[in-house]
């Protein structure tokens, strides 16, 4: 069976995040595990309404391409994922060739806790007035963006998945092709409509929750005073002097926090806050 793992890196903000932290540790992976790692540069849809929308609707064309005819399976992770190989395992064991393999999102890291995280998080970006869609339910998450997903109690969080050309490519082209991108990142691009099509038509093979463990999400659950915590304005100056200095950072509590969540997780998907990841390569190189 050939695998490819396959992102998007489109602009030298994303290029130069992913060579920098993501690129090593995922070609690790793939050595162990025996994939290619496909690493695209250029938007798959040159039309001007692809160009419109968030360059994650992409995803949805990586089955469309000659390219991905020669694989059986694929997997697609987002940029911003870094991937501990330590007690890491092929995240297509177990998937059957005709489902899509992805994590339910309401169970990160289970689903008792990411209903107690999601509490927390709604009243901290309510208390720092940042736009966000109460979905406390998953079947809200559906509702709340006009699909009528009453019935539907699963989710998929579409940073990483598993499919296959043979069997997924003509729902994906169909999702990418029915669906707009009309609304701001608080509705999550393609994750919805994506989301919504695969569970609906029961094309979904969960998987470990291991490999999108999303990193705004554990902390909101395991360490939240990191995240409400404001650092003074001496801390700042401090932080910006030891950078230009160029001297070693210590080891303060969201580095350990960040740590100990990439010691739990085989993918570390840093959703809403890329800004992180050089905290934690840092200390992987060290």
């Amino acid at each position: 069976m050939k695998k490819a793992i396959v992102t998007l890196a489109i602009g030298d903000e994303y290029k130069k995040l992913f060579d920098q932290h993501a690129r090593n540790n995922w070609q690790t992976y793939c050595d162990a595990f025996g994939y290619d790692l496909i690493v695209l540069t250029e938007s798959l849809d040159p039309s001007e309404r692809a160009q419109k929308r968030s360059p994650a609707w992409q995803k949805l064309l990586i089955l469309s391409q000659p390219w991905s005819q020669d694989y059986d399976r694929i997997v697609w992770i987002d940029t911003d994922v870094i991937i501990n190989s330590s007690y890491a395992y092929d995240i297509c064991d177990g998937v059957p060739e005709d489902k899509v393999g992805a994590v339910e999102a309401y169970s990160i890291p289970t689903s008792e806790i990411h209903h107690i995280l999601l509490d927390r998080q709604y009243k901290m970006w309510a208390k720092n007035k940042t736009p966000y869609l109460d979905n406390s339910q998953p079947h809200s998450y559906y509702t709340n963006r006009g699909i009528l997903g009453d019935d539907l109690m699963q989710v998929v969080q579409t940073g990483v998945f598993v499919c296959s050309p043979i069997f997924h490519r003509e729902i994906f082209e169909y999702i990418y092709e029915q669906y707009e991108d009309t609304h701001g990142a608080e509705w999550n691009y393609e994750m919805p409509a994506m989301s919504y099509e695969l569970v609906r038509a029961d094309l979904v093979h969960w998987i470990s929750p291991r490999f999108n463990f999303c990193v705004m999400d554990l902390m909101a659950a395991f360490y939240p005073e990191i995240l409400t915590r404001r650092k003074s304005l001496i801390q700042k100056i401090i932080r910006r002097l030891m950078k230009e200095l160029k001297i070693p950072s210590p080891r303060n509590a969201e580095v350990i926090c960040l740590k100990n969540i990439y010691d739990l997780s085989i993918c570390m998907h840093f959703a809403g806050c890329s800004d992180k990841m050089p905290a934690i390569s840092r200390y992987l190189k060290a």
